[in-house]
């Protein structure tokens, strides 16, 4: 996608709790006020559409995707956020597109290594993480920033719905993705010693998973992250020997 297509500067991904949501309201206002255009899902997202749906065209239509991370980010069973990301945008594209917001002090897990990201749990500074976050980004989309985003939402229409019968088919979430969701669940709930006999069963490349000193929710992302890429076994495989792993547990 070139930044002629983009639709918006940025999106806000963000744990629904607080603190975290207040801070990513503000945030959502800062920028406004510089101009940037903002998605963000209790403006942007369409009521009719999929949550999941709607975070992944957010993800794919906005330059830079703002992740406000906090322990409450990384909470067991919310995995929607990795998933979605991980999915849309390949390493080289996180690197390029995806700013971590550090809110409080947190372990990253593998799919955020090598992102330094911006620390907002600094009280004194240097330059200020929000001075640091409007570089990264440089100027506005052109002729796209909407300063009324601050105000009551207009309707949003769904890109690429040219009839009304179209519009009240919602396609459905991508059935990759529901896979990767669930067995994004299913594996990290596995004790330890079958998770090992699943990771044994598939024998993923040597240096393409952390140790097995390594938080679950991180070999469980890197093992889906290999078996979808190039020369990967893919999902099916991995479900399948799942299945087969908790029929016979040894």
């Amino acid at each position: 996608m070139t930044s002629s297509t983009y639709q918006y500067d940025a999106f806000i991904s963000y744990r629904r709790k607080e603190p975290d949501r207040a801070f990513a309201r503000d945030l959502r206002k800062s920028l406004i006020a510089e101009g940037y255009k903002v998605a963000f899902d209790e403006v942007d997202f369409l009521p009719q559409a999929s949550f999941l749906e709607e975070m992944e065209r957010c993800v794919k239509e906005s330059r830079f995707i703002l992740a406000v991370i906090s322990p409450q980010y990384f909470e067991s069973g919310n995995t929607q956020e990795e998933a979605i990301i991980t999915k849309v945008m390949d390493m080289a594209d996180r690197k390029r597109r995806l700013i971590p917001l550090m809110i409080e002090p947190v372990e990253r897990p593998v799919w955020l290594y090598n992102l330094v990201g911006l620390d907002f749990t600094d009280n004194d500074p240097i330059v200020p993480p929000f001075d640091k976050l409007k570089a990264a980004m440089g100027n506005p989309l052109v002729g796209k920033a909407d300063t009324s985003q601050n105000e009551v939402p207009t309707p949003h229409p769904k890109p690429s719905q040219p009839s009304d019968e179209k519009a009240n088919n919602q396609p459905a979430l991508s059935d990759d993705l529901q896979k990767r969701l669930q067995l994004t669940k299913d594996l990290s709930g596995l004790p330890n010693p079958q998770f090992e006999q699943v990771v044994f069963t598939l024998r993923p490349p040597a240096g393409s998973m952390p140790g097995s000193t390594a938080p679950l929710g991180d070999r469980v992302a890197a093992l889906l992250n290999w078996a979808e890429g190039t020369g990967g076994c893919g999902l099916d495989l991995v479900e399948s020997i799942l299945e087969q792993i908790l029929q016979n547990p040894r």
